[in-house]
């Protein structure tokens, strides 16, 4: 299987600190990446049933960073499934694990049905499934969701499959294949330095106030959609900006011209542009390793929609005008030359004496 990745590029303007009203210049950009599929497949042998199987999960992911909490096909350990005939449903919230996506108690083709599946996972999150029935070819349903920003939701609906006597025929039954896709919107945060030459910046603490905390996610054959979004005070703390290959959440020296992450990514409920966020975080300015101060900013994020299955990397750009206070920028220190005083002019006009000795033949 290969793996197509394409990338939607969204620029967020006017970020206004929340106490002064004013633009701030941090210049924060979001970059939106959606990834097509997983590229981690892996060869099962074949079995010689008729039951109702389920094959190896792919899960739709766009991992970047050292702290992901998104699943990916390694790390999914269950999935709760429901299934219908023309006739009724059939499958409502089994749970089926791995190794192997195995269930019980199980089910088998039979001959003269139409069989349409959909699954959510983890499997725990079928207590918080409602509303299930078959409608336009898809298994609908409403999932209310409570975001930790660390539990990831995924939707799977494989196409139907006509059980019709050329398919009973084949000698080794193929299992229904799940693909599932993210459900709620990834967020990181990426500070490039932009102070100058000779300086360091440190970036902590790095927060979203006031995400939401829960919502409901609607499967219809038209389209999976959130609403009823509410109680904005859920923090999300993404850790400090690290090194690349950091093992543990230390800031790290962000060098002139470069740019670091935040440790962790966090996940939020997709939300319109109509939200509005509050980020917080600390800066320190250093010239070498000698630290000069430390700065708290409070910014907002303001226009942006969160889409499902996308993720998002905030940029900040920090420089000489904004690490400080955009109000009151740094200001660079300069020197000027008021002259050159003149010879010592004390004691004019006397012979020295001045001894002298020499070696030699």
């Amino acid at each position: 299987m290969i793996c197509i990745e394409s990338y939607q590029n969204i620029f967020i303007h006017n970020l206004i600190f929340n106490q002064m009203k004013k633009i701030f210049l941090i210049g924060l950009a979001a970059t939106a990446m959606l990834a097509s599929c997983s590229n981690d497949e892996t060869v099962e042998m074949a079995q010689n049933t008729k039951a109702i199987g389920f094959s190896n999960a792919f899960v739709n992911n766009g991992t970047r960073s050292i702290v992901d909490p998104s699943f990916k096909t390694t790390s999914l350990e269950d999935f709760a499934v429901y299934g219908f005939t023309q006739n009724g449903q059939i499958f409502d919230g089994t749970k089926v694990s791995a190794p192997g996506w195995t269930y019980s108690p199980l089910q088998y083709w039979v001959a003269g049905n139409t069989y349409t599946f959909g699954a959510v996972a983890p499997a725990a999150q079928s207590a918080n499934v409602s509303k299930v029935a078959l409608a336009d070819g898809k298994v609908g349903m409403e999932v209310t969701f409570t975001n930790d920003g660390a539990t990831d939701l995924l939707h799977a609906a494989p196409k139907a499959i006509n059980c019709d006597d050329a398919f009973l025929a084949q000698p080794n039954i193929p299992k229904v294949s799940m693909t599932f896709f993210h459900q709620l919107s990834k967020v990181k945060f990426s500070f490039e330095n932009a102070v100058g030459e000779g300086y360091n910046v440190k970036v902590s603490n790095v927060k979203i106030t006031d995400a939401y905390t829960s919502g409901t996610l609607t499967v219809a054959a038209a389209g999976n959609t959130w609403s009823n979004q509410t109680n904005n005070a859920l923090e999300l703390d993404f850790g400090n900006v690290t090194a690349d290959d950091a093992t543990a959440d230390e800031a790290a020296f962000i060098a002139n011209a470069a740019t670091l992450e935040s440790y962790n990514e966090k996940l939020m409920i997709p939300m319109a542009s109509t939200a509005t966020y509050t980020v917080t975080f600390t800066a320190e300015l250093y010239h070498g390793d000698v630290l000069l101060g430390s700065y708290d900013h409070n910014v907002k994020i303001e226009n942006v929609e969160f889409k499902l299955g996308y993720c998002y990397d905030f940029k900040a750009t920090l420089t000489h005008e904004n690490i400080v206070d955009p109000e009151n920028p740094l200001k660079p220190i300069e020197f000027t030359v008021d002259g050159i005083t003149d010879w010592n002019k004390d004691n004019l006009d006397q012979t020295l004496e001045v001894p002298t000795t020499q070696s030699g033949n």
